[in-house]
């Protein structure tokens, strides 16, 4: 027998994008049901960095949530980060010294940070059920009805409108028959491992980027996290594996132990793990992400900068702004969210250049070795430094 449940907007995916939208809607006092297939705590492969642009969503939902946020003991602050060019010079940025009231980057496994948000949804307005798969989607009349499944039975959910936040995997777009967007020019491919006892971080705990000449246009990374581990990992745009047919698992073990600063950072490192592949879908304006009762936010959305191939940020900024559309919708009684998606790609449309630029430069290895050493003179350090310190405290 399947348990009956109406609610105004059913939100389908419980990770950063979706539970940070319950939390606005709660802020809002818009009842809402969260449906996810996992029970929490549980991982989720990413590269586990934490931007500036994610302390700014946490700030606007509750100040109090971001102070709560910054003092557990899984989120490691990180005070800066560092480009190694492909000839061996770096360009690297401390703001240790810049009167930050928090750090501008943080460091959480994804199985921490999700459950962080998880726990303090709020249940006065958001009806969790977690472990619940959703087999079917069906348009209605006055909405959409969607069918999930639990261990302890089925729950049928009437809804005005559907949230679609369940990662790179289509599962309301394949559901209400929309185009399911996916060019390999507008996807990367990664793969990662968590390490323990890796060596020669930075104090500050600094975010390292390696850009080596085998993996252009992609980069390898190496973030810290708490308790002595680290998020190991690599990405190539997906159109120049194909092309090269590359195997980003080999290429994982030669940047180990051939690159000479990454080789002596692992010389006693040990793999906590086998190496975990996934897709990361980039933004882009062809990407249709709303429509009539539907939206989608986060990696459903295509919610990942082209350069860097953060997504978290930008995947929870997508909530924030996706909260003021529904919202008006329910207020005005008019369900089409196509101005949610013309929002974004606003707000999006001078980064989703600027990514797609560098993320080009990175195919001409002189090119990106030239603006890390010209970026490493005095004065266009220090201009580009003062720069980020504005806009991230305007931010903070």
């Amino acid at each position: 027998m399947l348990n009956p449940h109406n609610t105004e907007i059913c939100i389908i995916g419980a990770g950063p994008a979706g539970a940070t939208l319950s939390h606005f809607l709660s802020k809002q006092k818009i009842e809402h049901t969260l449906v996810d297939k996992a029970t929490f705590p549980r991982d989720k492969i990413c590269g586990d960095g934490i931007t500036i642009d994610v302390l700014n969503v946490l700030k606007r939902i509750n100040p109090e949530l971001l102070e709560e946020f910054a003092a557990q003991p899984e989120m490691l602050e990180s005070w800066g980060f560092c480009f190694h060019g492909s000839n061996g010079k770096e360009l690297r940025y401390d703001f240790s010294k810049d009167g930050f009231p928090y750090p501008p980057f943080f460091t959480s496994r994804r199985i921490d940070l999700d459950n962080f948000l998880v726990q303090r949804l709020n249940p006065a307005y958001c009806n969790f059920l977690s472990g619940n798969t959703v087999k079917s989607i069906a348009r209605v009349e006055d909405g959409l009805e969607i069918l999930s499944q639990s261990a302890l039975g089925g729950t049928l959910i009437k809804a005005k409108m559907i949230v679609g936040a369940e990662g790179e995997k289509p599962v309301v777009t394949k559901a209400l028959g929309l185009p399911h967007f996916r060019e390999k020019k507008n996807l990367i491919g990664g793969i990662r491992v968590y390490y323990k006892n890796v060596k020669g971080f930075n104090e500050g705990n600094h975010l390292e980027f390696f850009f080596d000449k085998k993996l252009l246009p992609g980069y390898f990374w190496a973030f810290p996290l708490g308790n002595g581990m680290a998020n190991v990992g690599l990405g190539m745009v997906s159109t120049e594996i194909a092309k090269r047919k590359v195997n980003l698992k080999k290429m994982f073990e030669q940047m180990l132990t051939e690159h000479p600063r990454v080789s002596n950072m692992f010389a006693e490192a040990e793999p906590m793990e086998k190496p975990k592949g996934w897709g990361l879908p980039l933004i882009t304006p062809k990407r249709i992400i709303a429509g009539k009762n539907y939206a989608l936010i986060g990696d459903a959305a295509g919610m990942i900068e082209p350069f860097t191939g953060k997504g978290i940020g930008p995947g929870m900024m997508s909530a924030r702004i996706c909260s003021e559309h529904l919202a008006e919708a329910l207020k005005t009684k008019n369900y089409d969210l196509t101005s949610y998606q013309q929002h974004m790609y606003r707000y999006y449309n001078s980064e989703i250049r600027a990514g797609y630029g560098l993320q080009k430069s990175l195919k001409y290895p002189m090119a990106l070795n030239t603006v890390v050493g010209l970026f490493n003179t005095g004065a266009l350090k220090n201009w580009s430094h003062q720069k980020m310190v504005k806009e991230w405290k305007n931010w903070m």
